[in-house]
């Protein structure tokens, strides 16, 4: 063959190009490309949670400083669950029940070891429009019991890691700042470079691969996590058989938490199953309804034992003894308000507490602070307690406040005093809210249908 003819050169040419055309073809036709979608329908599971978590833990104190200690916790969840998720609103709701929670939380030399109530192992959780809200059905939660269930990787959020658009192996995609807050328990997340890919598709399931950084905050503080997640799911089922988080998290001190530098590890592993040991239809329908205002209240009862308070999720506990229940409101890393509650010293014999007389003893406390007296109330609460509320406001430094104390006498003579500190820039954020938590006080005896203990019996170290 002459290749010094321009005819072979160009018939070389051209088959070289149909050959390259046919190659391409080729593996344009054998390229798989895989859509995934979450179940349209209900998904009954049972689940296991395994949770790991070391580091330490930083909190700033008064007499020195910042503290660091040693962190370790340790934990295992089995429940069974219903699992809906509905297209046209996105709404993703499980209803749950707990058969065993196990946690052990080691903070320097001390040991708690939080447990979930017999009549609160029925949970929903729900995720909708970059919302997500863990409660119970039979009642109110509380802050133990609500951070117990409230753990990264909820199986609510498991769709929000699956691609919007057809992908073949080996296409990554990028995961929406609002559900990886979600996912990792954050208030929000502000960046993230978190890259999710597609790393298989072996016997009909995916394995999706998920590492970056996430730039966040919880209660306002801000919180750096490093993240690789590692998602199974089973394309037949639409499910998710298993997914695992390894994480570190450098979290700063809040007004209400401590901060954290932690290594931590979750794996969620669930399995179909054909009939559930205890949620039924008829408990599965009443749970599958809209969340309610009430649901999210927390129920806290101080160590004394003696009284209950109904409290929204931004209140945190930051004392609790037998003299004196501090707390704090913090809103979106704000600190809006301070209440502390304590019981009083019985009065004498035939003595009670009036306005003037509560007057007295707040121009006593409060001393050069106070500016003058706005408002003052007396109305029975709930139908049958004495109870005096007076406002004031006054100067500490260049800063104004306003107090709201709170007077409430029970059948028997017991005096608890509520005082709310509201800084004057966050009187209209705060409203009524000491109405609303003065509101929900409980005397836990007589609720119990036990005789309050009377003021005569206490002693000058009276415990509420």
């Amino acid at each position: 063959m002459d290749f010094n003819s321009p005819k072979p050169i160009k018939r070389f040419l051209i088959i070289a190009t149909l050959l390259s055309v046919m190659s391409q073809t080729s593996c344009a036709v054998w390229a798989q490309t895989y859509t995934f979608q979450p179940s349209d329908q209900p998904l009954q599971q049972s689940v296991d949670v395994a949770i790991a978590v070391e580091g330490k833990v930083k909190m700033k104190t008064t007499r020195f400083g910042v503290v660091e200690e040693k962190v370790k916790v340790s934990g295992s969840q089995s429940y069974e669950q219903w699992l809906s998720y509905q297209r046209a609103t996105q709404l993703c709701r499980a209803v749950r029940y707990y058969h065993d929670v196990q946690s052990k939380v080691s903070i320097g030399e001390g040991q708690v070891k939080p447990v979930l109530r017999m009549d609160r192992k029925l949970i929903v959780d729900q995720y909708q429009l970059d919302q997500h809200h863990l409660y119970s059905p039979q009642g109110k939660l509380t802050r133990d019991e609500l951070d117990l269930v409230n753990t990264q990787l909820s199986p609510t959020l498991f769709y929000q890691l699956l691609p919007q658009t057809p992908v073949n192996t080996g296409d990554s995609w990028q995961l929406d700042s609002s559900h990886l807050s979600a996912i990792l328990a954050l208030d929000a997340v502000a960046q993230n470079d978190v890259k999710a890919t597609l790393e298989s598709v072996e016997n009909g399931q995916a394995i999706i691969f998920c590492q970056g950084e996430v730039a966040g905050g919880v209660n306002g503080v801000l919180t750096e996590v490093q993240l690789t997640l590692r998602a199974l799911y089973d394309i037949s089922s639409r499910s998710f058989p298993k997914v695992s988080l390894e994480m570190t998290e450098r979290r700063g001190i809040g007004h209400a938490k401590p901060g954290l530098e932690v290594t931590a590890r979750v794996v969620v592993e669930s399995a179909p199953v054909n009939e559930f040991i205890t949620l039924s239809d008829s408990l599965i329908q009443k749970c599958n309804r809209p969340m309610t205002d009430q649901d999210t209240l927390l129920s806290l009862v101080p160590v004394a034992d003696a009284i209950e308070l109904e409290l929204s999720r931004d209140w945190h506990v930051m004392m609790d003894q037998p003299e004196l229940l501090v707390m704090r409101q913090v809103i979106r890393g704000d600190l809006v308000s301070q209440c502390s509650l304590s019981r009083l010293k019985p009065l004498g014999d035939k003595q009670r507490m009036t306005i003037e007389l509560l007057k007295q003893q707040i121009q006593k406390s409060l001393g050069e602070r106070l500016a003058e007296f706005t408002e003052t109330q007396q109305q029975p609460l709930q139908g049958k307690y004495r109870h005096l509320r007076v406002s004031a406001v006054g100067l500490v430094g260049e800063v104004t406040f306003q107090w709201v104390y709170h007077h409430v006498t029970d059948i028997t003579g017991n005096q608890y005093l509520f005082v709310f500190t509201i800084p004057n820039d966050k009187v209209s954020q705060f409203g009524l809210q000491d109405r609303q938590v003065v509101k929900s006080f409980v005397f836990r005896a007589e609720s119990s249908g036990k005789q309050p203990i009377p003021a005569s019996a206490s002693t000058d170290t009276t415990k509420r």
